[in-house]
């Protein structure tokens, strides 16, 4: 393979929060499924859980490959990292019928005292069948994908990250919406008829190929910031605009086309009525109408349902302990800083000799202290990207020569392997010049970049994560003693209204 491949092959970005999260929700989801199974239920065999799976794989890969890692420099890579989160992960998860084994795989204490009964809450009932019915998620669904392809907000995902996680959760989520009436998940209730998947499917279709062709006949760039970035596979950013349309109108044709033809097939086939059919009938209305009941009718739950108070209260003591541990982890990951460089922005692109040089680092005015640079060399006629130069960068203060730093660059520093990076420690706040020294064979070059260096902010950054924790704590715990001082209340009036 070569190195150039073998680099692009390497370069993951794995984000803490995300990775935690889907590690858990696929442990919450096989634990469920391990107990339903051994309790004999006959609608999750294995292909559902290695479907589930495989769609927070999928999900996973979108947000941690190298297509997350060049989705600032290639436009390709951006639209198959959008049609992963759209189009694969979404109905792969769905088929995994997750709704109620990531209920039974809760701590029993939380899916009594709060999944299920949210669960059966008529609100949430009729908001979610407002979400899912085919109209509606067609609609979100297609407004996320025109929205966030506009030139104004796509460029505002690709100077954020923040924004462009923003970004990533409105695809997956309305897509999830979308792929519902499709999927129909067990033990959800069917609003349309199965052949009307048919031309809801069609409509989808027409909706991703006019954004394609948007992209493949235009004689413009459409997003500037792919003009700005260093060309690193050697086309032109029309030309790579050009290919992520067609690649979006085939690829992504294929992925309504054909559950649309699977469907008109299994609707044309004529079935016959069978003694198996009758229980599927009556099961329409599924055990989301009283989920609670549900462990009532299996034996492996019954002793967990109608315990005695001391039991409940070490259920209770349990689930505070893993809601703790499993919040703070993810608080405390979401708040520490990652290693990517999705915040990195190009502060230099120079030539010099046979060189083409591109800095990457902080945007506006570094604060004093490290600060982490990434470097591409190219070759400055054929655009090549030259991953055997070696760079050096060394910082000076411009009031004191005898203020330097130097280190060498490196690829094992950074996430995109086709950037070398190092870390200057830019103390004290002042004017500082970095100068890049670029070496290969027997060709070499030098460059500067004059950077002003302010004094950091006073103050901690406000912990967002630590209080989006606190908050849902709050909601629990707020929920919990309503619902049991209404139970109460109920009990205490039961025998007055008996009397009367």
């Amino acid at each position: 393979m070569q190195p150039l491949y073998q680099a692009v092959l390497l370069s993951w970005s794995v984000p803490p929060a995300a990775t935690f999260a889907l590690a858990l929700t696929a442990l919450v989801y096989l634990r469920g499924w391990f107990l339903l199974r051994r309790a004999g239920l006959p609608f999750l065999p294995l292909w559902r859980a290695v479907s589930f799976l495989l769609g927070l794989l999928s999900l996973w890969v979108a947000l941690a490959s190298p297509l997350d890692t060049f989705s600032g420099f290639v436009l390709t890579a951006h639209m198959v990292q959008h049609m992963v989160l759209m189009m694969v992960a979404p109905p792969l998860i769905l088929l995994g019928a997750p709704l109620i084994p990531l209920v039974r795989g809760l701590p029993i204490f939380a899916a009594r005292e709060f999944a299920g009964p949210f669960l059966n809450w008529p609100p949430a009932n009729r908001i979610g069948n407002a979400l899912t019915n085919p109209i509606v998620a067609m609609l979100l669904m297609g407004a996320a994908m025109f929205a966030w392809h506009t030139p104004k907000l796509y460029e505002l995902a690709l100077a954020s990250d923040s924004w462009h996680e923003v970004e990533h959760a409105c695809f997956f989520l309305t897509s999830v919406l979308f792929w519902w009436p499709v999927v129909q998940p067990w033990p959800s209730r069917v609003q349309w008829p199965r052949w009307a998947m048919v031309p809801y499917l069609l409509v989808a279709d027409l909706q991703n190929t006019a954004l394609a062709a948007i992209l493949v006949f235009s004689d413009r760039v459409l997003y500037p910031s792919y003009t700005v970035e260093p060309s690193l596979f050697g086309f032109s950013p029309l030309h790579d605009q050009a290919a992520s349309g067609a690649i979006m109108w085939v690829l992504g044709s294929l992925a309504y086309l054909v559950p649309a033809i699977a469907i008109a097939v299994q609707c044309l086939q004529p079935r016959p009525l069978s003694v198996e059919d009758a229980p599927a009938r009556k099961r329409e209305p599924s055990p989301l109408d009283s989920l609670p009941s549900l462990p009532q009718r299996l034996s492996f739950a019954d002793r967990f349902l109608r315990p005695r108070m001391s039991v409940r209260a070490v259920e209770a003591i349990s689930f505070l302990l893993l809601f703790a541990i499993a919040g703070v982890g993810l608080a405390f990951l979401t708040s520490v800083s990652s290693s990517d460089d999705d915040d990195q922005v190009l502060r230099l692109q120079q030539q010099s000799g046979p060189f083409a040089v591109a800095v990457f680092g902080q945007n506006g005015n570094p604060d004093s202290g490290p600060a982490t640079f990434s470097v591409l060399v190219q070759d400055r006629d054929t655009q090549e990207t030259l991953l055997d130069a070696s760079v050096d960068l060394s910082a000076q203060r411009s009031a004191d020569s005898s203020s330097t730093t130097s280190v060498t660059a490196t690829a094992a520093e950074s996430d995109n392997k086709l950037l070398q990076s190092a870390e200057l420690n830019l103390a004290p706040a002042g004017d500082w010049t970095v100068h890049i020294a670029v070496q290969r064979n027997s060709a070499s070059a030098d460059f500067s970049l004059p950077l002003h260096v302010v004094k950091p902010e006073s103050g901690v950054a406000f912990p967002w994560s630590y209080l989006i924790l606190f908050a849902c704590a709050a909601i629990l715990l707020f929920v919990y003693v309503r619902r049991h001082r209404m139970v109460n209340t109920a009990q205490v009036e039961q025998p007055v209204s008996t009397q009367q």
